[in-house]
């Protein structure tokens, strides 16, 4: 993964013959910070860990930490920044809670994040209608693996109140549209099943039109099922991008984070 190969490059420092700052800022609370926070737990952190001459000495970090905050729309709950002038400069966000932190050393503090990578693990994010379902897994905020399964367009009919001449030709219609709509999502499970055969899922998040989320449910194999923390309504359709950052903000607000 990108973060992984990240994380490698940030570890090439370590032992350096320079002074790196670390700075680790987020919020408890399973929402992500506003950036007013993030400043005031940055501002907090360096008038209590830096000396003045400290201050003096990592004024561009500072400000060029200030600035990212501030153009930021936080969507993760925790920001990691590695800086040291010219020659480091890294920028990390993580959808789980890493304690408030400020060191100035000659490596990188990256305990906190290996130790909480060990514990968390990829999450799928299931979107279904009556056309298609989409999927996608997302670890340590990126996502990891993705898939779109056309089972092929079932309509919604409304059932009919048996009191019409037609009615009856309506009902065998709407029966013949829900064995479809049945035969649609058990297409559908199959395909989320071989999806995820080979991946650690630690939870899945459903989304999509509300009207499908029970059946899709009881058609997942148990495996799956069970794993379900979590439903969201949206199009389908819309860009991957807006449902990868509205999942994450759900992902972020669960217990398991």
């Amino acid at each position: 993964m990108i973060q992984q190969d990240v994380l490698k490059k940030i570890r090439s420092f370590n032992h350096s013959d320079f002074e790196i700052l670390s700075v680790y800022l987020g919020s408890e609370d399973r929402r992500a910070p506003s950036s007013e926070l993030l400043l005031t737990q940055f501002h907090s952190l360096v008038h209590s860990y830096l000396t003045k001459l400290q201050r003096v000495i990592f004024a561009a970090d500072i400000k060029r930490i200030q600035d990212y905050i501030n153009k930021l729309l936080p969507s993760s709950r925790s920001f990691v920044f590695f800086s040291a002038g010219e020659k480091l400069w890294q920028p990390l966000q993580f959808e789980f809670y890493l304690e408030q932190k400020l060191v100035v050393a000659t490596s990188p503090i990256l305990k906190p994040i290996e130790e909480a990578l060990e514990q968390y693990s990829r999450y799928l994010v299931l979107l279904v209608d009556r056309e298609k379902v989409r999927m996608f897994t997302v670890e340590q905020g990126e996502m990891v693996d993705c898939s779109v399964y056309f089972a092929g367009y079932v309509p919604q009919l409304k059932k009919s109140s048996g009191r019409d001449i037609g009615d009856a030709r309506s009902d065998i219609e709407f029966r013949h549209n829900e064995t479809l709509l049945r035969r649609h999502i058990e297409l559908s499970a199959q395909e989320v099943a071989r999806f995820t055969k080979d991946q650690n899922v630690r939870f899945v998040i459903l989304g999509g039109h509300s009207e499908m989320f029970k059946k899709v449910s009881k058609s997942l194999p148990a495996g799956l099922r069970t794993k379900i923390l979590d439903q969201f309504v949206t199009d389908v359709n819309i860009p991957l991008n807006e449902i990868m950052l509205e999942s994450k903000q759900i992902a972020a607000s669960l217990a398991v984070f």
